[in-house]
């Protein structure tokens, strides 16, 4: 049950009570000066001031701790969201890794290992995915020289195609070169699932309907990774993985970590579906994505948890000398003839604004998002210990604003004493609120 509809039915109640004790004063015969008085001093000394009160100074310093963390918590009413989530969503398996992904074998097909990569490489430039940065900073290492292409478009979770020198290239995963009627051969399929066994992701190369081979692709998951995995599920966090990898991928990262579930072959748009058929079980799901590829998703999410961008280095961000790029430029490529440069048609989907995250914490760590999810579960446990101790303490309040114990020798407390009383209480549950 959520804290603010606690809040009300604790008004409810009072307001039921106060006015229960007025009409019973009234019944009595009293005077109107003391039923108006006995229905004041209850509502005044049941106002949720106390409960207000045992919930945003814990949060505050659960937020100050997470910061400790290098954690960034940008709605506080996320960790409560949190703490209550019952599974935990991954969108991509790359969150999986630590980023230190890398190009294990080139198997080319009539071409060789240069114009493979080259060919790829000039396709994925436009692309803003981690394997196609990877296969475009192999390229620029070997000095290879990268084409101009036009048309450029990427299929999330699929691949990317452009047109170099007239000819349609692809590079992305079997399923979907298969279904544009691409020639692979039987023998380069079965390489592929041998790859994606070692859990190797294999990437091909087409030009036009004809296969030029594939590229595996390397990500390592650390164990630390692996035990912060663990610590979340120990935790109570269902872990739930949504990827476009093949069944084989799947497997090997299931064997890895553990994950409780994982949804192999699926596209962007069915991760929303997904989601949705999971909120139906009015389950609190958490989901860590990419806030620009993943909005839809991310908007479908009780709690949006997003990597913060790692730290630049500037002295990376210096250019080259102009002198020395002309000296270490190649040669033109005798597979690509030169082709002058068209404008690059832009997706209007890139501009959209992404969405917001609720929690952002540092890339690849999972165990700061453990460690976050534990100490607002303890945050929240002690929110609902100090409610208790609110409504006990106003319910002792209460009992002599009624006026029904004046027959016992309890005295009846006038308006003044009840705000007075309530307000100490509030201040109470503050100050032990600092326990947190």
């Amino acid at each position: 049950m959520g804290h603010s509809l606690i809040i009300k039915l604790w008004q409810a109640f009072v307001i039921l009570i106060a006015f229960g004790a007025g009409y019973w004063q009234q019944m009595q015969q009293s005077p109107l000066v003391m039923v108006i008085a006995t229905t004041l001093s209850v509502l005044l000394a049941g106002l949720p001031l106390p409960l207000i009160a045992s919930r945003p100074l814990v949060m505050y310093r659960i937020g100050c701790r997470a910061e400790e963390l290098g954690i960034k918590v940008h709605k506080k009413g996320s960790l409560s969201e949190l703490a209550s989530a019952s599974t935990l969503v991954l969108t991509h398996s790359r969150f999986l890794t630590s980023g230190a992904a890398f190009i294990t074998e080139l198997i080319p097909q009539g071409v060789s290992q240069g114009t493979l990569l080259s060919m790829a490489a000039s396709v994925e430039s436009g692309s803003t995915h981690p394997i196609a940065q990877l296969i475009c900073q192999t390229a620029s290492d070997r000095r290879l020289r990268l084409q101009p292409v036009t048309n450029f478009n990427e299929l999330p979770g699929q691949g990317a195609e452009a047109i170099i020198s007239r000819i349609p290239v692809r590079v992305g995963n079997a399923a979907w070169l298969k279904s544009e009627e691409a020639d692979i051969s039987a023998e380069f399929l079965t390489r592929a699932d041998q790859l994606s066994l070692k859990g190797m992701i294999p990437v091909f190369v087409c030009s036009g309907k004809y296969s030029r081979g594939l590229i595996a692709v390397q990500r390592e998951i650390s164990f630390d990774t692996i035990a912060a995995l663990h610590r979340l599920q120990k935790l109570g966090l269902k872990l739930m993985l949504l990827t476009g990898l093949n069944k084989r991928n799947a497997s090997y990262i299931k064997k890895q970590t553990n994950i409780d579930d994982i949804r192999f072959e699926i596209f962007p748009e069915q991760k929303t579906r997904e989601l949705h058929l999971m909120r139906t079980r009015k389950d609190v799901i958490a989901v860590l994505g990419d806030c620009e590829l993943d909005k839809e998703l991310m908007e479908a999410a009780d709690v949006r948890i997003a990597w913060l961008p790692p730290a630049q280095d500037k002295k990376s961000e210096t250019p080259p000398a102009e002198g020395k790029a002309e000296e270490e430029t190649p040669g033109p490529d005798p597979d690509f003839p030169d082709e002058p440069p068209q404008p690059e048609v832009k997706d209007s989907a890139a501009a959209q604004s992404p969405v917001k995250p609720h929690i952002s914490i540092p890339q690849g760590n999972f165990l700061a998002l453990a460690r976050l999810r534990n100490r607002a579960a303890l945050g929240m446990k002690l929110v609902k210990q100090q409610r208790r101790i609110a409504m006990v303490l106003c319910l002792a309040l209460m009992l002599p604003t009624t006026n029904t114990l004046t027959p016992f020798g309890v005295p009846f407390v006038d308006p003044v004493v009840s705000i007075l009383g309530n307000l100490l209480i509030a201040v109470f549950i503050l100050l032990i609120s600092f326990r947190a």
